[in-house]
């Protein structure tokens, strides 16, 4: 009898357990998970199609929290093709780049910084609230880039959705939402009233409407789709622009740097 009580416990406890971890995600759920991510790999086809060009990026990259590390390969398809690798090791910087043209290398070239550097040449055309070299490395790290860091990119569309909904499949959850990011250029503080109307000239309001489809295993998304289009429109000069944004993209949840690096770093 005593031993028959034991197992049944045992069995409400693993029942409960499982029924815990497959729980149904939501936006705050996934959220919080992808907080709490300490390294992670991805591997991303990107377009984007304007009324004057279009670019595909195909990109692999990955990054290492706890490390303050990170590193990307991207090809990008325009008129020419251009080969990039970048990471970021610590306060450490390093790039390399290859530009092809009808099959021949035209340009090419490779460097190094440090995160200090790097954001004493960009501080006066940073976005606004990049103040400091930390807020430039935390950009770096866990900006909400798209085709540079698909999974903070979620984090950031997860905050406004609507019709979110679930399916569960085989051992995962297929999730698809609409989603809307907005982002205003801000008016530069203590500006005199002469400049007032230049700056309202070059404002700009940027909206992107779409929808995403993810697929995800033990609460944290390992794959997924999205399309989109951004709205870019200048109030000062009654102008708007769109641009149609479509991604794939797959998730790991582990990280191991490239032979590449190893070299840069000898």
């Amino acid at each position: 009898m005593k031993k028959a009580f034991v197992i049944t416990f045992i069995l409400l406890v693993i029942i409960s357990f499982s029924a815990c971890v497959q729980k149904e995600p939501t936006p705050q759920a996934l959220i919080e998970e992808i907080e709490d991510v300490d390294k992670y790999s991805y591997s991303i086809e990107y377009h984007q199609e304007t009324q004057f060009s279009n670019v595909t990026i195909y990109s692999r990259g990955g990054f290492n929290y706890d490390r303050e590390e990170a590193f990307w390969e991207s090809k990008v398809i325009r008129k020419e093709i251009t080969y990039i690798n970048e990471t970021i090791l610590g306060d450490f910087m390093y790039f390399s780049y290859a530009i092809e043209k009808n099959g021949n290398v035209i340009q090419k070239g490779s460097g190094n910084t440090t995160i200090q550097e790097y954001f004493e040449k960009l501080k006066d055309n940073l976005m606004p609230g990049i103040e400091t070299p930390e807020d430039l490395k935390y950009q770096m790290l866990k900006g909400a880039d798209l085709s540079r860091n698909p999974l903070y990119y979620l984090k950031d569309i997860l905050k406004n959705t609507t019709n979110f909904e679930v399916a569960r499949g085989d051992g995962l959850y297929l999730i698809g939402f609409n989603f809307t990011r907005q982002y205003e250029s801000p008016m530069p503080e203590n500006v005199s009233e002469n400049l007032k109307d230049y700056f309202e000239t070059i404002r700009w309001i940027e909206t992107t409407r779409g929808f995403a489809r993810l697929w995800v295993k033990d609460n944290l998304p390992i794959k997924g789709e999205i399309h989109a289009t951004k709205f870019i429109e200048r109030p000062g000069l009654n102008m708007t622009s769109t641009i149609e944004i479509s991604a794939k993209f797959e998730i790991t949840y582990d990280y191991k740097r490239p032979e590449w690096i190893k070299k840069v770093i000898e």
